[in-house]
């Protein structure tokens, strides 16, 4: 599911897939809006110019040239996980993903 417990305090969301936990930074990559999460309908929507992005933070809709940012994600030794923000992975429009190539963007479960 999608955790929202972070996007105001860190803008993050906290994602878990059956196979990954990742961290996707909250700002549409069209002009930096804030995403809400829409339960009901299974993606993220910009408020601003209505770019869609689906679970993992890929845009199919709307204006967004490309897929949301993730954060680097890591488990620390106590069993804490941390989300940096300062380092971020992107997903060049038509590129190969940044964060689908290195394991300092997911969590495998």
């Amino acid at each position: 599911g999608v955790d929202e417990r972070f996007k105001q305090s860190h803008r993050v969301w906290i994602v878990r897939t059956r196979e990954r936990l990742f961290a996707i930074y909250a700002r549409c990559t069209h002009l930096g809006c804030t995403p809400n999460w829409v339960e009901s309908e299974n993606k993220f929507k910009c408020p601003c110019h209505g770019s869609g992005y689906d679970r993992e933070g890929r845009n199919f809709e709307g204006p967004a040239p490309r897929p949301m940012d993730r954060a680097r994600i890591a488990v620390e030794a106590d069993g804490q996980i941390t989300v940096d923000t300062a380092q971020l992975a992107q997903c060049p429009r038509g590129g190969v993903c940044e964060f689908e190539r290195s394991k300092d963007y997911y969590i495998a479960v």
